[in-house]
């Protein structure tokens, strides 16, 4: 079993590295964001706890992160692997993932830091846009739509995200 971890901070190109190795390790790429997005979506018992938070600006607590990410490793497509991005965020998550792992006979394989100049972050988290339907995601100057707010896979609308903005 291949299970990676992608650490950095926001905006650093994880999301953009996922895409690249989950196509060559035939892995599932596991967002932590994209779970949070999910569950409030589907309306799951934990997604409503992580949207009170959310909705207020605060960071959904490590205890939840750490029973979304644990139900989500357990799912079929990740059998034979799967690469971790935004989790774990601190020490208590990553003491957490071990004693997961480590109850299913399994550890970390790879754990890759992506370090990236604050400036650089800024300049990406805030052109960074999202399409509200099927989630493809754009920058303003690095890979725009070919019409600008309209999603090119599926003409759904682009936003930008609250955590997003500078």
């Amino acid at each position: 079993m291949l299970s990676i971890v992608l650490m950095g901070p926001p905006g650093a190109g994880k999301g953009t590295q996922a895409k690249e190795m989950t196509k060559t390790y035939h892995i599932p790429h596991i967002s932590t964001g994209d779970i949070l997005r999910q569950n409030i979506k589907d309306q799951t018992p934990l997604g409503a706890q992580a949207k009170e938070y959310m909705d207020s600006g605060r960071l959904v607590p490590d205890e939840l992160t750490i029973k979304l990410m644990d139900e989500r490793i357990k799912e079929a497509d990740c059998r034979d692997g799967y690469l971790l991005d935004g989790f774990p965020r601190n020490l208590e998550q990553a003491e957490a993932l071990d004693r997961i792992l480590a109850a299913r006979d399994e550890a970390v394989t790879v754990a890759l830091l992506i370090d990236t100049d604050p400036e650089v972050i800024t300049r990406r988290i805030s052109g960074r846009r999202v399409c509200r339907s099927c989630g493809t995601v754009y920058h303003t100057v690095q890979l725009p739509p070919s019409k600008e707010g309209s999603c090119d896979v599926c003409e759904g609308e682009l936003y930008q995200r609250d955590d997003d903005k500078e």
